[in-house]
């Protein structure tokens, strides 16, 4: 992989123009940063990531009735459904670069320059070589990518399991007995999954960071790309779209489980305030009111505190995206 990436990066100086060095860099060095950012917090933090797998399947989050396993299983498939379509894009991102077998061309997927070797009808066999060179390289670059954005969205996905099985037994209860009898374990729920949303936090805010500030600028690449190609019906031109909607999942993903878990964790209060607090008695109903001064604030995850984990924040750096493929596309009209 190093090696992989040292030679895509090389062949960024070996553009012919200016255009083609910008769209390259955008195109290629942001996404490596962030793939290397996200494959070093995966390796250094092993043993963190680790308790926190273990904490997400812990005796107190399992279900205890048939409608707690009915929200278990739910929040399982809404993880799985999201992931399977990551995966897939991922795939077909990759292997959308077979198509340039098609080219009679022998053009490469990746990049041009492969230091300085022959390839083409003549040498056909380095041409083959660096291309299976070039798709398994990006093939494992996707694997590293597509895991650790896996990771993340389980842990953000049965954070927000969790709160829903909060929230139904904080709206269970209904009397003094039973308040004496849970209450303190609930608070205890409540306090371990605002410290695995901290630590998630402070694990990938760096990767995510970047990626944020990088993603809207690698679609926006991708998209100008795509757009420039004369010839629509041209294959590699699938190859950019299909890439453009990984990268675009590769953003949805952790604002659509980190949305959920800012709602679900806002919903909370109102569950507390949803069981039956006035039949209990004052010396309860105090401490129901302590921890709804508690949950006053719901949680929320930030990249280095710039770039929230929700869906507004991935609409704007769409929209951020789109600006800046506006502006590309009328200084291309007005040069031509």
């Amino acid at each position: 992989m190093a090696v992989y990436l040292f030679t895509l990066t090389l062949n960024m100086f070996v553009m012919q123009t200016f255009e083609q060095l910008v769209l390259y860099t955008m195109y290629i060095v942001f996404t490596e940063i962030v793939m290397v950012m996200k494959a070093f917090i995966a390796y250094y933090n092993f043993d963190r990531i680790y308790n926190l797998y273990h904490g997400t399947i812990a005796d107190a989050f399992q279900p205890k009735d048939e409608l707690e396993r009915k929200l278990y299983r739910a929040g399982i498939g809404e993880i799985k459904y999201y992931s399977y379509l990551y995966v897939l894009a991922g795939n077909l991102a990759v292997g959308s670069s077979l198509l340039y077998l098609l080219h009679k061309d022998y053009r490469m997927p990746y990049f041009p320059w492969m230091f300085g070797i022959e390839y083409g009808p003549e040498a056909r066999m380095n041409y083959g070589i660096i291309f299976g060179y070039q798709v398994l390289g990006m093939y494992f670059h996707m694997l590293v990518t597509v895991a650790v954005d896996v990771q993340l969205c389980y842990l953000l996905g049965m954070i927000a399991i969790h709160l829903d099985l909060l929230d139904k037994r904080f709206r269970m209860l209904s009397t003094s007995q039973e308040f004496q009898h849970s209450f303190i374990e609930l608070v205890q729920q409540y306090e371990m999954v605002h410290r695995m949303v901290r630590e998630v936090q402070q694990l990938y805010s760096p990767a995510f960071f970047v990626q944020f500030s990088a993603s809207g600028l690698v679609i926006c690449a991708t998209a100008f790309k795509a757009s420039s190609m004369i010839n629509l019906y041209e294959l590699t031109a699938i190859q950019n779209l299909l890439y453009m909607l990984a990268m675009m999942f590769q953003m949805f993903l952790p604002c659509r489980f980190g949305n959920e878990v800012t709602r679900k964790s806002n919903a909370l209060r109102t569950a507390v305030y949803s069981s039956q607090w006035y039949g209990m008695r004052l010396r309860e109903r105090k401490f129901l009111h302590m921890l709804l001064q508690r949950m006053n604030k719901p949680f929320t995850l930030r990249g280095y505190h710039f770039f929230n984990y929700n869906l507004p924040a991935y609409t704007s750096t769409l929209n951020m995206a789109y600006s800046v493929y506006a502006l590309l596309q009328r200084m291309a009209l007005k040069r031509s």
